[in-house]
């Protein structure tokens, strides 16, 4: 039978199948003939005597206009289901793809990545989804309908389930450490510059109403208070805030020692510059290697210790110029490690060491002027006055700070509200971003800084008449690579040192001689017994140098 309606022509057919039709039947040819041009609906039921076929079967038809077939499909809101949770995959992996985005100096390089294929192939895996699904529910009849609703909002509530119970299990096993948030041992991106203020806040209450061993300090960041203890009671300063082995004792008298008061004064003042390696830091005084030296050295030398725990070398350099030359030292003993030279470019201290909360403190930037290293943060910033801004972007020279990782730390817009959700969190943390190379903050700027600021800090010493000793202090994982691979494996330090060209004394074949490979502290400074190793090292180098000043 035939009825017209405007604009269409709908058919309707009755087939008769056999008795013995069974339920996996899925294709029935039929044959259609058609001049017509315009478009047209068929319906087409199927009865048989004894089987509800269609009840049992939930047949759903699809036309194939000029094919002459018509497919019957089984299940449709399971395909939709199928389809829905496709187009959602595909929707994950578009957003972890373009966070990355940011990662590549441009849109381009970014396409040719292999985050950027996976954007375009589950774009179009995306649309290609979302397309069938909008036109299979325009062609399909109600009942069909009726299924593909019910698909929809059972996906969404599974939807819902599933991401709920993934989001409130990663918040039960999340963390909270100094370097940020973590889940079974790996850091949440990004990291949120509030929970860094949380953190810090009570140190900073701390420092204003107790007397801190380490202070704010303008010029070189942060230095040692004088005539004051350190909240363990092992460290001392002296009232010139120098190390020393006892509170408030002066060493401006030539007749002070570490050891005691020796009736003639000093002829000899060897000044100790340099960072915890130098300072001797996790060991009391009386078992540094400075108070070891100047035992050995005997009454005619006296030993200042003007090291600071956490100091980079451009530290080094503004103390020995402020601090250090009004003292007059015959012999200046620079103390060079690796990390020493890596914070030569950093500013913030919590971004290259978040584990150091007792340093909350900026330290001072140098950079290259002419050839001439010279600070572009003075005077620096207070704990304070960093840790009052709402947020990290708004930190004075962040760009000169080789350890701030933009694509590590929140971002706005749409991004902010993607943030609060622990599940992308984690998804984006499993392979982290990694920021595009900046200008100023390279390995090789780090290293030409390295070499101009030791340059500058021998000649110094050299036009004050004095006599610098340059010596490296290696790790215990350096110490333990150089034994294992020999020339092979050249440390960061000794790397600069070489490529200055100036002369230095390295403790490293002093140390393995010593076979002191596990003689280091838990946060990996000198024991007392390397200590000891080191000072025995030194004494000659330092006798020769003594015999220099005689002739």
């Amino acid at each position: 039978d035939a009825a017209r309606e405007p604009g269409t022509q709908q058919v309707s057919w009755r087939v008769e199948l056999p008795h013995q039709a069974k339920p996996e039947d899925r294709l029935i040819p039929l044959f259609i003939y058609s001049s017509l041009d315009r478009s047209f609906k068929i319906n087409l039921s199927l009865a048989v005597p004894s089987l509800n076929l269609l009840a049992r079967m939930q047949i759903r038809f699809r036309i194939v206009i000029g094919q002459a077939t018509i497919g019957i499909h089984r299940y449709p809101g399971a395909i939709c289901f199928f389809v829905l949770c496709v187009s959602e995959a595909a929707t994950l992996l578009a957003l972890l793809c373009l966070y990355r985005a940011p990662s590549k100096v441009d849109t381009f390089s970014f396409l040719l990545s292999f985050p950027g294929v996976l954007f375009v192939c589950s774009s179009i895996i995306l649309t290609l989804s979302i397309s069938w699904v909008i036109r299979t529910f325009r062609i399909s009849g109600l009942h069909i309908r009726k299924q593909l609703a019910m698909a929809a909002a059972t996906n969404v509530f599974m939807l819902i389930l599933t991401v709920g119970s993934i989001e409130i299990m990663i918040r039960l096993l999340s963390t909270q450490t100094a370097a940020g948030e973590t889940i079974l041992g790996v850091p949440l991106y990004p990291r949120k510059w509030s929970d860094v203020v949380a953190l810090y806040k009570p140190v900073l209450e701390r420092m204003t109403h107790d007397n801190p061993f380490l202070i704010y300090d303008p010029i070189l960041g942060w230095s040692m208070a004088p005539s004051r203890p350190n909240a363990t009671g092992q460290d001392a300063s002296s009232a010139e805030g120098l190390r020393a082995p006892r509170v408030g004792m002066s060493f401006a008298d030539r007749r002070t020692r570490h050891s005691g008061l020796p009736e003639k004064p000093a002829t000899v003042r060897v000044a100790l510059m340099g960072d915890s390696m130098t300072y001797g830091y996790e060991v009391r005084c009386e078992d540094s290697w400075g108070h070891a030296l100047e035992a050995q050295r005997g009454p005619a030398v006296q030993v200042l210790n003007f090291g600071v725990s956490g100091y980079g070398l451009n530290q080094v350099l503004l103390r020995y110029e402020r601090d250090t030359q009004p003292w007059k030292p015959q012999i200046v003993l620079i103390g060079i490690t690796s990390e020493e030279t890596r914070r030569i470019i950093s500013v913030y201290n919590f971004l290259m060491n978040p584990d150091w909360l007792g340093l909350p403190f900026v330290r001072p930037r140098l950079i290259l002027k002419n050839g001439t290293p010279s600070p572009i943060n003075l005077p620096v910033p207070t704990p304070a006055d960093v840790f009052a801004h709402t947020t990290i972007r708004e930190l004075p020279h962040l760009d000169q700070d080789a350890y701030f990782r933009r694509l590590e730390w929140e971002r706005d817009g749409l991004w902010h509200l993607l943030q609060k959700s622990y599940f992308f969190r984690l998804l984006i943390s499993l392979r982290p971003p990694s920021d595009p190379p900046r200008e100023g903050v390279s390995q090789e700027t780090m290293m030409a800084l390295g070499q101009h600021v030791l340059t500058t800090l021998v000649r110094d010493v050299r036009e004050q008449g004095a006599i610098p000793l340059v010596v490296n202090f290696p790790y215990q994982f350096e110490l333990r690579k150089v034994a294992e691979y020999g020339d092979k494996y050249i440390p960061i330090s000794v790397q600069m040192l070489r490529d200055s060209g100036i002369g230095y004394y390295d403790m490293t074949a002093c140390l393995i001689e010593a076979k002191a490979f596990d003689e280091y502290t838990p946060q990996s400074h000198y024991s007392p017994t390397a200590n000891a190793v080191i000072a025995k090292c030194l004494e000659p180098i330092v006798r020769e140098e003594m015999g220099r000043l005689k002739q």
